[in-house]
This record gives structure tokens, C-alpha cells and sequence, in this order.
């Protein structure tokens, strides 16, 4: 009967499916064929009417040129419009199928299942009859045909219900009392979980609640095959397993309906669809990790005798094979491999439609070991929904029914008044609660204290004498009385808890033997703590003979026994918990528990611990581990309070508030904000300071929290969110409106130099609905922009209000706005509304300027612009500006008109002859302008012609957003590039090659050239004949997407020095190599070649083999490597005979490139390692790259940028023969200082180190200290900006340790004491001292102390210096030449300096050359003329020598040349004495100011100076 049945049901099921899928495809099929067919039509017509109008075009004879252009433009015109027809056609016939093709799928899908709700029904229908007829129909059990699989399944189904009901039906409800138990449906209450999603590297919470099985098993309809549940000790995760197991046994085959009065986890259907669940403890299962021998074991073990288990254990496999099955694997944290290879239990292959669902602490997922590709779903487990109502359930089972009531309301005041509801969050410490409340138990909140307790209950089960301490242990032991009697068993046990969890391997830390019993005596008092509950046994079977298993009654009881161990026994932190933190670098989340519990034991132990913990989690980059130990830390603060510790110092350095931590995580900050790295204050404006108590013994007032940032000078990120927040200096007045405080006080820095600097280390800001005043951001983003590094700065929805001296009181709120500053007072901004931005910039000291759009492919937009205007005229120190917007508004060129800027770049989308006009006019206002950038999708005659007759020296010219320019004016283009008489540089990026576009360039007086088109170059003719026509051409950079024979053919013969070639997005495809590498060979005066492409052959290295070139530049970072490309590449490169430097960029993580530097004879090599957080440079790689640089014998001097935490990289340079070693590193961390100082120290060749960072740590000092080096050299990442020194003790303690050093130079940054004491009393010969390369020079505001330090150095020789402004200087009697470079000096200062000549009683050349002006930006300049009797007089000096006098002035009107003339005689010899970089420096930034400068070269004897 069941098999007709079932016949029938799948019949009908056909026939549902048929007409389904019938009634859908008809339409889904029919109708892209009916717009296919007219599509086609319509091509055929398309192509018939061209065909037939080219055909009569041939046939008639065309006359005159006018009449072909004619009719050619007209056939153009014509396919052009019915290719863009035919595209729309196409595109709308594409959108209508895919939108018909999609609606067929959800219709489907609806029907697909209504369906299997109707069948499903059915079957279960057709499943009740089969069983009741089986139970009532006694002669006949086994239906005919029933086959035996079936049954076998059956079988055992009942058997997991009959184990499952007596292994998980029950459930304790006190933890002091073990036989009190209850049935779990009686006791039950709904978990409350939480959904995490998946984000970059890490899984957050969000706010969506779970609230059934079918959220946890389907992810957007989508089975989910590996599904985590986290939560922390005792929140519930082993009940909820427990529960769904049962909830299963109950509802499988229809046993009962769905509880629908429950809402949450009510729908037991859901978990009907798998046909078995296997429920596995996974801390019985240590060292197994496949999952089969796990239910094996735990189950099937279980369940049949060991006759049938065989069998049983196939069955199994068949149905892991064929059917849906659920396997809860509880307490993942429990549990270890065997092996470091095994991280999860795992399912062979085909075991595929198994999932599984894990239970887990949450610090096993941040271990790192489980990837994020495991894990399918991720669950948050928060404790129970409503604790209050399952606390009542407790009571009823503990006190009589008519005193509930009153017992219940008594317990809800008490947890109220002792802060005891975060607690009851977990069931464990909920149950404990109730149970001690019950039995006249008042607790305080602290969790040792309940601990406490559950200890004094289970040893009174085994030993019921009492007695108190005399002398406790520990405060919380006082009113004890089961414990002192066995305070020895006590402490043995807590010995065995420590050395299980910190000193045994993994899988006996939770799991043990006899033999770890025996080992700490257990042995002896085995019957005791077993009798107690603190320990429990189960057997284990073994083939050869039968034992038992111990563990603990709860990991959480271990924990805590092992931290009364460690207070009991301080020294074991620095021993053996050290050596288990340096175990592997996340071990520091192992311990969270034991610390919250040594927190409430003993405060110095935790201190202690804290400090230690800390020192491993700065190393941790992960931030759900930072987050995470936030966490840690407040619940070790909360315990401490609430056992009456309230001075605890716990060390933290990444801080995360939130409402509901803000009163008690602010009192770690107060002793923590000096060392804070990372400051996020996440506050709900809707419920501000709700928990306004958390701990007991946190008596502060939470109507507002203040943080004060000026002593956070270790902080990197400050996340700032809320409306609650408000941004003030420490001189304005706070308001209760705003119950969190941010005081900011930003001095100044060109008014005040004394304060320390504000937030000096600070990279990332984040400022969302946050309220501050336009002032106190304005003065921010001042401290950003004279910081030396890279910072980013987002503000999203904040309320500014104007309220600064002389400001109109009005209030603003942003849009969206990104703000990157970098070196030299660059910003970039990003913004989707300029709402209060242009307040913010205001009279900002900013040099350049970018204004972007902040989606990708939109430019900004200005709304408020009388504020805009204002703004940009107010940025009087603005160089460059760069603006991409949707559309010029007239406000742009009324802002560009005067300003001082130097460069200059414009994009639109759309770029009409209005605009032209518009920067015409904008262009002769703009005297100083030097390089304009012009970015717009097409030209027009009126563009070229507002650039006609500029006296710009660069050009770039673009596309919308470097989509290239399309060029349809060549004829106009050419006309305005000839008559830019001072263009050197030319930099076009076109969209594609057209008519024309190479004879635009022909014969322009360029000396760089640039030019990159997207599409292949066509026209190689006109290519060929306009490069050679280019005759000052001596650099040459060309890139395209594709390359063509046409490209190589124009590079014939050229006179160029430098080559540039780069190929992006498809690469070049190199094939033809052999045209290629002939162009090359005959670049006769080609001493540079740069080559960047992403090809993957072999064809580049040929054609670069044999030539003369003595620089070679490659970017390789997208090859993939193989033993071919690197055979190919070492051949190349050792046929450069002439080769004397070469620089390579590449992936650091493969060891093959190494391979093809081995043997060169090159002088200088330069490398550029790119690292990922997610490549490292292994010790294999690390030996390549040893092995080819010890080859390379003639080598001198390496350059490496690096990122210095790699190790790698550090052995790679070990022990090599160099004398010149440069290292470039955005930062330098302290994490191999140790393994750099020995690479560094192996070099004893070395004498020349030069280092660029952008500011100095000890680290750095650390690894240089002691070397044998010469020469040190010390600057910003790559020369831009000066190194920024904060830790000058250290330095002075490293140039005090190098004993050999003789030549000391320093780019600085920011002058301070401090460093100017560094050199005091240095055994150095040479010093040079410069500002940074785009900027002035230094500005000396410590004087007297700096001349005190130069004074000291009674060795030196040689002194360069670069100043702003000209000082008087102490020199020692030692020094001979000193060169003074000064971007002003008043002629009065020229007086102070020929007067203090009569200081210098030694014989010294003196080079003294400065700029004719008071001030440089804005310039502010003096004649001349003024300075010109100073030469008389200085002449006129005895044993004063002038050997030269030089005037370098700029003319005032026509010509573009600087002259030179002499004042008096000039000694030839001399004039090119000590040319120095400082020098070039000094020169190139004064020049960039058209200032003129005066050169004075003059030689002091020794005797009376009159």
C-alpha cells in the first residue's frame, strides 16, 4: 500500500512540475526569439541598403575631391547612427531577455516551492498512515516490500531518539546541586543570537537577531555547509545543541507539530529536511579529526552491541553518502587535532550533503588557523532572550508555590541594586545566582565570587565538616566554610587546572588520564573529587583494554582554579605563562578567562599578566583580536571592581566604547590614553549613557565623560561616531547636551613652539554625526597638514557650528566627505557635498590642492560658491590645484583669477567654448604658472586655443577621469603647442590614435616627452617622421595598450638618453621581438632604459639582450614566474656588458628572479620588494636572494625598499661585501630589531648607510647602534620630506656609539632641542643640515641651542647648512669650510655677518648664498642693489679674501633666463668649491620662486681682522 502511495504522490508531483516548467518556457523561449528574428531582419536590411549605396558609389565617377568628402562624410555619418541604433536595439532586446529570463526564474522558484510545501505534506500524510497502520496492525509489522535499507535507517533512528533522550533530555539547574535536574522543554528559554556578516578580514556582528533554525541553515535560500555558533563560557551553546537534537527526535517523521505559541526556534520543520543528526561532544573526541569515527565512536558505540556495530558503522556511511544528514559538533575550543594540519574536523569527499553545525568560544575563530573560506555562516550565541522569565522558572523549582511571587520580586530588586544583570545573560552564572539567592546567598556580581561559591557546594557533597580561615588566602574566601577543611585538595587540584591549560600539550589539557593524576596526586584524593563533582570519569574502550578519562565539570572551573593557582604563585607569569604566550601569536586570547578571574583574585598577579598580554597583542595587526581584547580587559576591570579593587591598572592600547561600556572603560583609559594606539567612541545618540553604572565599584558620574587628547601621542586611529559627541579645546565650555567631550586644544604651531606636538602619530581620523565647531576641525586638519606622513580624515553627517572670532553663528552639516593629506601640505579631497567644507579650509597653510568627486566616475560639485571663492583666494600659500568636476561653473574661473598658483589642473566632463573663453581669461591672471593639466573626454578649437602663447614650461593633457582625450582638432592642437616657446615637458594621454595626432608634435623644442594612448597606434608613419623631428628630445616615455611592429619601427635611430617603455591593462604583447630589439640596438645614445609591462613571454628579455645601456629599470611584479622566464631573464641581463645599475621591483614571495641577478658585474642595485599583509618572504626565498647577492662581486652599493617586519629580507643582506647600503621603509617597526642590527653589523665593508623613513623610532636606533660605518645619511621616504625625529635620546645614544663615523647628513623635518643636543660633543668631520626638498629651509627657533651643539663638535670640517632665515653661529676652531645657505637675509643681517668675521681666528672658506628677499611664500623681494656695498667692504678686510661675488637675477619682464654676473675679481679655482646637495636643494627651491640670490665665496686667515 505505502508504495502505491508513493507512486502515486510522484506522479502527481510530475505532472505539477511539467505544466509548471510548460507554462514558463514558452514565454521565456518565444519571446527572445521573436526579438532575435526582427533583430536579424533588421541587420539583413541594415546591411543590404549599405551594400548596395558602397556598390554605386564605385560605380559612379567621382569628379572633384569636395564631392568624395561630401559623400564619404555623409556614409559616415549614416554608419554611424545605424551601429548606434542597432547597439540600442540590441542592448534593449538583451535588458527585455534578461528581465524576462528573470522573472521566469522567481516564477519557477514560487511554484517550485509551493509544490514541495504540497508534497511534503503529502508525504507526511502518506508517513502517518504508514505508521499508525504498523503499530495497530500487529500481524503484519513489516510492510511487503519495505526494503531492508529503509528499515536498517529506521533502526537506527530510533536508537539516536532513545540515546539523545537519555543523554541530553536533562539539565541541571543549579550548579551547586548535581542531582537536581529538570527536563529541559521544562526549563528552556530561547538563546538570543545574533547574525555576523563577513567583512574584508573579518566577521562583525550586526544588529538582526536570529529567530529560527531556518535563518541558521539557508543563507539566501542557500544551504549553508559549515555553520559556526560562538559565545563565551556558559552562554548557553551545548543547551541550544542539545535542544535542536531533541527538537529533531520529536518532530522527525511527524511526531508533533510545531510549537507555533513559541516564537523563536519554533519551526521544528525546518529541521526535517535533514534526515539524521548526529550530535558529537567534541572534548571526547581529542586527537580524531575525521567526523565519521567521531559518530562511530560516540554514537553508533552507543548504540549497538559490539556484534553489530560493523555493520551499523556502514549503514552510516551509506547514509552520510546518499542522504541530508546535520552533525552538531559541540565545543570546537574543547577540542584539538592531531597535528597542526588539522584545525576542524573534517568530512571525507563524499560525505557532501553533510553539514555542520559547530559550537565554539570565540577565541578559537580569532586564532587565524580557520580560514574565512570554513566558514559559511557565523553565528553570535549572547545568552538567553528574556533571563529574568527563565530566573522565575528556577525559583519555582526551589521555593514553594505560594512564597514565588514574593520571592520573585525580591530577587528582581536585588539583581537590580547589585548590577547583577549583565550576569544573568549566561545561563551558567543566571542558575548559580538564583540557586545561591535561594539559599539566602547574597552575591555581589563578581564571577570569582560565584566560583567561589560552586567550589564551597561541590566539596561539601564529599566532605561536610566545616571551618573558616583565620588567615584566607584571598578576601572572597572569608565567610567559606566546606573549603578550608580541604584547602590541600584545593590547592592540588589548582595546580593540575594551571599545568593541564599552560604546561601539558593541547589534547590533554582538557581531556586527561590517570597518569596526569597520578602526577600531581589527584590520584590520592580521587575518590574525593570525584564524589564532588569537580572532576567527572566516563570509560574509554581500546582494543586491548579498558580505561578511564577525567576532566573537569567545566572548562570555565579549570580556568578559574588555574588563575587561584597563579595568584597563589606569582613567579609562574614569568615563567611558565611566558613561555605559553610565546607559543604562537594569538596564545594571549587563550587565557581571556583565567585573567578576568586572577583580576578579582589578586591585583598585582593581574597587573602583571596584563602588562604581558599586552606586549602580544601590539604585535597583532588582526582588529576582531583588538576588539576582542577590549573586551577582555573591561570584564578583568569589572571583576576587579566588584571584589572591591577599584585602582586596578590595566595596560591597554586599542579602545572600543560604546554605551554600554563608556563609565568603566574610561577609567582604564585615564591610566592607558599616553600609550592608546587606537581610540573608537561609538555612542547611540538615542540612548546616551544608558548602563550609567556597570560596576559596582565605579562611582563615577556618567552625565559626561571628557577625553583629552593632547597626551596621546602613540594614537594612530580615532573613530569618532555619534550625536552625543562633541569635539571642543580645552577653553571652551562643555554642555550636558553632549555627554561625551573630545578636547582638542591645537596651538598654533608657527605662534607657539614649546608645546609638545598634538597627536603626532595619527594616520587615520573618522568623524560621523559628530558636532564641533568649524575652528576646532579647521585647527585639526592644521595639526594633519604639518605632520610628516600619510593621513586620512573622513567626515560623514557632523554638525558644524561657526562660532570662531569674527565667524557669522551659523551651523552646517556635512555630506560625505574624504580628505587624504600627505608630505608637503598636500590634500586630496573626495565629497559628495561641500556643505561646510570651504569653513573648514579656510586660511588653511595648504600648498596643494585636489578636489575629486566621491564616486569614482563623478567629479565634484560646488553648491555654496561665494564660500568656495572665498576659501580658495584665502589659501595663500597654494601651489598646485587640481579640480575634476561634472561641469565648470563660472565661481571656478572667478576663484582661479589671481591666484599664485604654480600648476594647475582642470577636468570636466563636458567642456564647451564657453569654458575656453572662460580659461583664457583665467590664464593671463595666472603669472606664476608653470604646469597646467587640461582633462575633458573631447577637444574643441576653443581649448587650443585658450592654451595658445602660455608661459607654462608642462602640459598634460587628458581624458574624463584618464579615460584618454579624443583628438578632433590636430590642425588647432598644433598651432598652440608651437607657440608655447618654454614648454620642456609634453604629457597627452589619448583615447586613440587619429589623422593627425603625431604631426601636432612635429618640431617642438621639448625635452621630455610623454605620451600613452589606450588603443594600438595606427599611423606609425606619421610616428616614424615626427619622433626624429624632435631634436632637444632626450627623454622619451611611450605606453599603450597594444603594441604593434609600427610602435617599435618609430624608435629607430632616436638621440634619446632615457627610454620609457610601459604597457597597462592587456600588457604588451611582444611578438615580434626581433623588430623590437633592432630598434633598441640602434638607440646609439641610449644610456637609460625604464621598461613597466604585465606580459607573460619571454620575447622582452631578447630583445633588451647585448645592449649598451648602463641603467636598467624593471618593474616585474605581475610576472609569473617559471624556470623558463627566469633562464631568459638571467641570459639577458649578463649581455649587458656595459650595465652598471640596475633597479627591480618585484613580488618579494617567489625565489626565482633572484636567480637572474646571479653573476652580474653591476656596481649598484636597487630593489623594490612589494609585500602584502598576505605574502612573506620565506627563508627559502631569503636564501635566493642571499645567494645572488653574495655573487654579484663587483657590487658597491644596494638600495632596498622593504618592509622591515619581514625577516626574510633581513637574512638575504647578511654578510655581504657592499660599501653603500640605502633602506626605504614607510615605517621601521621594533619586531626584528634584534635580527637587523646583526645583518647591519655582518657588513664590514659598509661605510656609508643611508636611511629614509618618515619618522624615527627606537627600533632604528637600536639596529644601528655600534656599526662601523663612515657616513650616515638620514631623510623622508624617498627624499620628499625630511625624517622626522621624535626619540632624540636614542639617537644620541646610537651617533655616540659610531665610533668611526665621519660624515653625518640629516634632512630635517621638524627642529626641536632635542636634536640639536643629539650631536653635542660628536666625533664627526662633516655635517649637513637641510630642510626638505619642496619646502624652505629649516627654520632655527632653538638657536643658542644649536649653536652650543655645533660649537661642541671639535672635529669637524665641513658644515652645510640650509636655513630660512640666517643665524649667527658658534663654530668650533676645528672647522674649514663652511656653506650657509639662507632662503632670506636682510641686507642688515649681511652687515651682522661681515661684522662677526673678526670670531673666526683659524683659516675657513666660507660660502654664504641666500635670497634677495624677507620673504619667500608669498616672496617679498629686495633689490639687489641694496647688497651690493657689502662686497666694497668686505674687500676692503683684511686677511679676508673674497674670491667671488655673484648676483643670479631674474629679468623683470622679457626673457625667461637667469643672468649671471660677477661683482669684482673672481678666482676661477674656487667658484666650484664645495657643490653640494644641500646646495642643489637651496638653489631648486628658490628658483621655483623666481627669487634673485647672491653668492659670496670668501677665505678668512689666521691673525688680526680689522
Amino acid at each position: 500500500m505505502p508504495v502505491m502511495e508513493n507512486m502515486e504522490l510522484k506522479e502527481l508531483s510530475n505532472e505539477t512540475q511539467t505544466c509548471l516548467f510548460m507554462n514558463t518556457s514558452v514565454t521565456i523561449l518565444l519571446t527572445p526569439v521573436c526579438l532575435f528574428t526582427l533583430l536579424g531582419i533588421v541587420t539583413y536590411l541594415s546591411y543590404t541598403f549599405f551594400r548596395e549605396r558602397c556598390n554605386i558609389h564605385t560605380l559612379v565617377r567621382v569628379h572633384t575631391t569636395t564631392v568624395i568628402k561630401r559623400h564619404t562624410s555623409f556614409l559616415s555619418r549614416e554608419t554611424k547612427s545605424s551601429e548606434t541604433n542597432l547597439a540600442s536595439l540590441i542592448e534593449e532586446t538583451a535588458i527585455a531577455n534578461r528581465r524576462a529570463l528573470e522573472d521566469a526564474r522567481i516564477d519557477i522558484k514560487e511554484d517550485q516551492q509551493v509544490c514541495s510545501i504540497e508534497i511534503l505534506t503529502k508525504v507526511n500524510d502518506l508517513i502517518n498512515k504508514t505508521q499508525c497502520s504498523k503499530y495497530t496492525d500487529t500481524d503484519n509489522t513489516t510492510a511487503p516490500g519495505q526494503d531492508e535499507y529503509v528499515a536498517k535507517c529506521q533502526e537506527l533512528i530510533e536508537g539516536m531518539k532513545k540515546l539523545y533522550n537519555k543523554k541530553l533530555n536533562h539539565l541541571t539547574i543549579s550548579p551547586l546541586d548535581d542531582y537536581s535536574d529538570e527536563k529541559i522543554r521544562d526549563v528552556y528559554m530561547t538563546p538570543k543570537m545574533m547574525a555576523m556578516r563577513k567583512d574584508k578580514k573579518a566577521f562583525l556582528k550586526t544588529e538582526k537577531q536570529v529567530n529560527t533554525y531556518k535563518e541558521v541553515f539557508l543563507t539566501d535560500n542557500s544551504v549553508n555547509p559549515r555553520i559556526f555558533i560562538q559565545g563565551e563560557a556558559g552562554s548557553g551553546k551545548t543547551t541550544f545543541l542539545a535542544k535542536l537534537a531533541l527538537d529533531w527526535c520529536e518532530g522527525v517523521h511527524g511526531s508533533i507539530a510545531s510549537d507555533n505559541s513559541a516564537p523563536i526556534f519554533a519551526d521544528v520543520d525546518a529541521l526535517q529536511c535533514y534526515e539524521f543528526v548526529f550530535h558529537i561532544t567534541l572534548r571526547n573526541s581529542v586527537n580524531q579529526f575525521d567526523v565519521y569515527t567521531m559518530i562511530r565512536k560516540q554514537i553508533i558505540d552507543s548504540i549497538y552491541s559490539p556484534t553489530d556495530r560493523e555493520k551499523a558503522s556502514e549503514l552510516v556511511s551509506e547514509i552520510m553518502k546518499h542522504q541530508r544528514c546535520l552533525i552538531l559538533l559541540d565545543g570546537l575550543d574543547e577540542w584539538t587535532g592531531p597535528g597542526d594540519q588539522h584545525n576542524l574536523p573534517t568530512l571525507v569527499v563524499y560525505h557532501i550533503k553533510c553539514v555542520m553545525l559547530i559550537s565554539t568560544r570565540p577565541w578559537k575563530l580569532a586564532y587565524g588557523k580557520i580560514k574565512h573560506s570554513d566558514i559559511d555562516a557565523l553565528f553570535q550565541l549572547e545568552g538567553i532572550n528574556e533571563p529574568l522569565e527563565l530566573s522565575k522558572t528556577i525559583l519555582s523549582r526551589l521555593v514553594n508555590k505560594e512564597e514565588l511571587e514574593i520571592t520573585y520580586s525580591a530577587f528582581t530588586l536585588y539583581v537590580e541594586k547589585q548590577k547583577l544583570g549583565e550576569l544573568l545573560s549566561s545561563p551558567m552564572m543566571l542558575s548559580a545566582i538564583v540557586c545561591s539567592y535561594a539559599d539566602g546567598i547574597e552575591l555581589k556580581g563578581s564571577k570569582c565570587e560565584i566560583y567561589i561559591l560552586l567550589v564551597e557546594s561541590l566539596f561539601k557533597k564529599a566532605n561536610s565538616n566545616k571551618s573558616t580561615f583565620t588567615h584566607p588566602p584571598f578576601p572572597l574566601f572569608t565567610r567559606t566554610e566546606h573549603i578550608q577543611p580541604n584547602v590541600e585538595n584545593l590547592n592540588r587540584l589548582a595546580e593540575m587546572a594551571f599545568h593541564l591549560l599552560f604546561v601539558n600539550e593541547r589534547e590533554n589539557a582538557i581531556v586527561f588520564s590517570i597518569t596526569e593524576l597520578k602526577e600531581f596526586q589527584i590520584d590520592e584524593i580521587k575518590d574525593f573529587a570525584l564524589k564532588s563533582g569537580i572532576l567527572s570519569a566516563q570509560r574509554t574502550a581500546s582494543a586491548l583494554r579498558s580505561s578511564s578519562s577525567f576532566m573537569f565539570i567545566h572548562l570555565s572551573m579549570q580556568e578559574f582554579l588555574a588563575a587561584y593557582h597563579i595568584a597563589r604563585n606569582a613567579n609562574r607569569i614569568d615563567g611558565i605563562i611566558s613561555i605559553y604566550l610565546n607559543r604562537h601569536p594569538k596564545a594571549y586570547l587563550d587565557i581571556s578567562q583565567v585573567f578576568i578571574f586572577l583580576c578579582g583574585l589578586d591585583v598585582s598577579c593581574a597587573e602583571k599578566l596584563s602588562r604581558m598580554m599586552h606586549e602580544r597583542h601590539a604585535l597583532d595587526t588582526n582588529s576582531d583580536n583588538h576588539n576582542m581584547c577590549n573586551r577582555i580587559v573591561l570584564a578583568g576591570y569589572r571583576e576587579a571592581n566588584a571584589n572591591g579593587y577599584s585602582d586596578i591598572s590595566l595596560k591597554l592600547s586599542h579602545f572600543y566604547f560604546d554605551n554600554n561600556n563608556i563609565i568603566d572603560l574610561h577609567k582604564i583609559w585615564e591610566n592607558n590614553a599616553a600609550n592608546a594606539i587606537v581610540l573608537d567612541v561609538d555612542i547611540d545618540d538615542r540612548k546616551p549613557l544608558e548602563n550609567q553604572r556597570i560596576s559596582p565599584g565605579n562611582d563615577e558620574c556618567a552625565s559626561q565623560i571628557t577625553f583629552d587628547l593632547h597626551s596621546c601621542l602613540e594614537l594612530t586611529h580615532l573613530w569618532l561616531r555619534g550625536r552625543c559627541i562633541l569635539g571642543k579645546d580645552s577653553a571652551s565650555v562643555g554642555t550636558l547636551e553632549f555627554p561625551v567631550c573630545i578636547i582638542l586644544n591645537i596651538a598654533d604651531p608657527t605662534q607657539c613652539t614649546e608645546l609638545p606636538p598634538v597627536l603626532p602619530s595619527i594616520k587615520y581620523i573618522d568623524l560621523t554625526s559628530v558636532t564641533c565647531s568649524c575652528t576646532w576641525l579647521r585647527s585639526l586638519l592644521s595639526m594633519m597638514l604639518t605632520q610628516n606622513c600619510n593621513m586620512k580624515c573622513y567626515l560623514d553627517d557632523c554638525h558644524l557650528t561657526a562660532c570662531g572670532e569674527g565667524e557669522v553663528n551659523t551651523s552646517y552639516t556635512t555630506g560625505r566627505i574624504g580628505l587624504d593629506v600627505y608630505p608637503n601640505k598636500s590634500i586630496s579631497i573626495s565629497l559628495t557635498n561641500d556643505t561646510g567644507l570651504w569653513e573648514i579650509l579656510h586660511g588653511l597653510s595648504i600648498k596643494s590642492l585636489k578636489l575629486d568627486g566621491w564616486v569614482v566616475k563623478r567629479g565634484c560639485r560646488v553648491n555654496h560658491e561665494k564660500s568656495f571663492s572665498q576659501t580658495i583666494a584665502s589659501l595663500s600659500k597654494l601651489e598646485t590645484l587640481d579640480i575634476k568636476m561634472d561641469e565648470l561653473t563660472p565661481c571656478v574661473w572667478e576663484a582661479l583669477r589671481g591666484l599664485n598658483i604654480k600648476s594647475l589642473t582642470l577636468s570636466s566632463r563636458k567642456w564647451g567654448e564657453l569654458h575656453a573663453e572662460s580659461l583664457t581669461q583665467s590664464q593671463s591672471s595666472l603669472k606664476r604658472l608653470e604646469t597646467l593639466g587640461i582633462g575633458v573626454t573631447e577637444d574643441s578649437p576653443g581649448l587650443w586655443k585658450a592654451l595658445h602663447g602660455l608661459n607654462i614650461k608642462s602640459l598634460r593633457l587628458d581624458g574624463w577621469k584618464g579615460e584618454g582625450l579624443r583628438i578632433n582638432h590636430s590642425q588647432s592642437l598644433s598651432q598652440s603647442l608651437s607657440s608655447l616657446m618654454r614648454l620642456q615637458k609634453l604629457d597627452i594621454h589619448v583615447a586613440e590614435d587619429s589623422t593627425g595626432l603625431w604631426e601636432a608634435f612635429y618640431g617642438l623644442n621639448i625635452n621630455k616627452l610623454r605620451v600613452f594612448c589606450k588603443g594600438r597606434v595606427k599611423y606609425k608613419e606619421s610616428l616614424s617622421h615626427l619622433l626624429p623631428s624632435l631634436t632637444r628630445l632626450e627623454t622619451l616615455s611611450i605606453g599603450a595598450d597594444e603594441a604593434c611592429p609600427g610602435l617599435w619601427e618609430a624608435l629607430q635611430g632616436l638621440s634619446v638618453k632615457s627610454l620609457t617603455i610601459k604597457g597597462e591593462n592587456k600588457g604588451f604583447e611582444l611578438n615580434h621581438t626581433e623588430l623590437l630589439s633592432q630598434s633598441l640596438s640602434s638607440l646609439t645614445q641610449l644610456e637609460t632604459l625604464d621598461i613597466s609591462v604585465e606580459e607573460q613571454s619571454t620575447g622582452l628579455w631578447e630583445a633588451i639582450h647585448t645592449l649598451n645601456i648602463k641603467t636598467l629599470s624593471l618593474s616585474l611584479d605581475w610576472i609569473q614566474w617559471t624556470d623558463l622566464r627566469t633562464e631568459s631573464l638571467s641570459k639577458s641581463l649578463s649581455s649587458l656588458t656595459r650595465l652598471e645599475t640596475l633597479n627591480v621591483s618585484v613580488y618579494a614571495d617567489s625565489s626565482l628572479p633572484w636567480k637572474a641577478l646571479h653573476g652580474l658585474n653591476i656596481k649598484s642595485l636597487s630593489l623594490r620588494l612589494s609585500l602584502s599583509e598576505y605574502r612573506k618572504c620565506k627563508d627559502l626565498q631569503a636564501e635566493s636572494l642571499y645567494q645572488s647577492l653574495a655573487s654579484l662581486t663587483q657590487l658597491e652599493t644596494l638600495s632596498i625598499t622593504l618592509h622591515p617586519k619581514r625577516r626574510g629580507l633581513w637574512r638575504g643582506i647578511h654578510g655581504l661585501n657592499i660599501k653603500r647600503l640605502s633602506l626605504k621603509s614607510k615605517e621601521w617597526g621594533g619586531l626584528h630589531k634584534e635580527l637587523i642590527s646583526l645583518s647591519l653589523s655582518s657588513l664590514t665593508q659598509l661605510d656609508t648607510l643611508c636611511i629614509e623613513m618618515p619618522c624615527d623610532n627606537p627600533g632604528l636606533w637600536e639596529a644601528v647602534h655600534g656599526l662601523n660605518i663612515k657616513s650616515l645619511s638620514l631623510s623622508g621616504l624617498w627624499k620628499r620630506t625630511g625624517i622626522d625625529v621624535k626619540h632624540t635620546v636614542s639617537m644620541a645614544k646610537t651617533l655616540a656609539s659610531l665610533i668611526h663615523l665621519e660624515t653625518l647628513s640629516i634632512d630635517v623635518e621638524h627642529e626641536s632641542p632635542g636634536l640639536w643636543e643629539a650631536f653635542h660633543g660628536q666625533n664627526i668631520k662633516s655635517l649637513s643640515l637641510s630642510g626638505v626638498r619642496k619646502s624652505s629651509g629649516i627654520d632655527v627657533k632653538h638657536a643658542e641651542t644649536f649653536s652650543q651643539s655645533l660649537s661642541s663638535l671639535t672635529q669637524l670640517e665641513t658644515l652645510a647648512l640650509h636655513v630660512h632665515t640666517y643665524i649667527a653661529l658658534q663654530v668650533p676652531q676645528s672647522l674649514k669650510y663652511l656653506n650657509i645657505y639662507s632662503d632670506t637675509m636682510l641686507p642688515s643681517k649681511v652687515r651682522e655677518l661681515v661684522d662677526s668675521l673678526a670670531i673666526y681666528t683659524h683659516s675657513i672658506g666660507i660660502k654664504l648664498e641666500f635670497g634677495c628677499a624677507s620673504s619667500i611664500d608669498p616672496p617679498e623681494r629686495i633689490p639687489v642693489q641694496e647688497y651690493i656695498p657689502f662686497q666694497q667692504e668686505l674687500a676692503a678686510r683684511k686677511n679676508v679674501a673674497v674670491k667671488r661675488f655673484r648676483i643670479y637675477e631674474w629679468p623683470d619682464s622679457a626673457g625667461y633666463a637667469m643672468s649671471v654676473r660677477d661683482i669684482g675679481d673672481v678666482d676661477d679655482a674656487a667658484c666650484d668649491i664645495l657643490e653640494d646637495d644641500v646646495y642643489k636643494k637651496f638653489a631648486k627651491y628658490i628658483d621655483r620662486y623666481i627669487i634673485n640670490r647672491i653668492s659670496i665665496l670668501i677665505e678668512i686667515s689666521p691673525g688680526s681682522i680689522s
